[in-house]
């Protein structure tokens, strides 16, 4: 044989050891055990939001700090007493933090905006700003129109105090525009008792699972067994590979699973709860 007909005959055998070895490092310890149909079941239960918030924003500016901070804390017991004084039950007014920043003046945002240096020894308007959430309960006893006027008469409250109402419009380069900002949300919707809803959208995605396995166990010819293991969201799945876990996540965003303890939407409108659960049964 030669020498070259040596060399290509061991590349081979290499080749084939390499694939042997990938192939048995690959193949899951217990596969023989777990072997059996893996479905996704689906579940889903809609809710009437109990809670409304509105983000509201107390600034004070001034040339001095000293002058910002009074008139921020002037700004801030207005905005408090028109709040309380609007006496609607459920309406509480929650502290985000406060924040201290300077701004640039008018001639020294023109001078941004052209391109040219901006002359900081100009003095700059300083800032206080807080954020407050206005959080309402118990709004699913309310109509849609009993609703509206309720979120119309603390706009307009925080607006006469002088509360900047609805999320951040201000670009993040003065003079550019970011469509992202455009619109100004006023308000979030959202659903608090999501636990006990969960419960129904599970049942409804075993339900499903069980649906979706029967069919596949019919198309194959085989007879469908007992659960062999099940996992939901939020589950721990310390025995499963990481990319099972991976592939999993893809699969409840791509359906629209939100796994946060509220639900939240701006449209004021039934809300849906949904759940995921992955299921595998033996085959008989």
């Amino acid at each position: 044989m030669s020498g070259l007909s040596r060399l290509k005959r061991q590349i081979a055998l290499f080749a084939l050891a390499a694939v042997t070895c990938w192939l048995t490092m690959n193949i899951p310890a217990g596969a023989g055990e777990n072997q059996g149909i893996t479905v996704m079941g689906l579940g889903s239960v809609e809710a009437k939001p109990s809670v409304v918030e509105l983000t509201g924003v107390v600034i004070g500016q001034g040339q001095l700090a000293g002058d910002a901070v009074t008139k921020f804390h002037g700004n801030r017991r207005r905005a408090e007493t028109a709040f309380k004084n609007l006496k609607i039950p459920g309406l509480e007014v929650v502290e985000e933090g406060m924040s201290l920043y300077s701004s640039l003046n008018a001639s020294q945002m023109q001078a941004m905006m052209r391109g040219m240096a901006v002359n900081n020894t100009d003095s700059q308007e300083l800032s206080v700003s807080e954020t407050l959430k206005l959080r309402v309960t118990g709004i699913d006893k309310l109509s849609s129109q009993e609703l509206l006027e309720m979120i119309v008469r603390i706009v307009d409250s925080g607006k006469d105090a002088g509360v900047i109402i609805g999320n951040d419009t201000s670009p993040s380069v003065p003079g550019t525009y970011n469509p992202s900002k455009a619109r100004n949300t006023m308000a979030t919707f959202k659903v608090t008792d999501v636990e006990k809803l969960k419960e129904a959208a599970y049942e409804q995605a075993v339900k499903d699972a069980r649906t979706q396995a029967e069919k596949l166990a019919k198309l194959t010819g085989v007879k469908l067994g007992k659960v062999i293991s099940i996992d939901g969201v939020g589950d721990s799945q310390k025995n499963a590979a990481a990319i099972s876990n991976q592939m999993l996540a893809q699969y409840l965003a791509s359906a629209g699973v939100n796994q946060t303890e509220e639900q939240a939407s701006t449209l004021l409108k039934a809300i849906p709860i949904a759940v995921a659960v992955r299921v595998t049964y033996s085959i008989e």
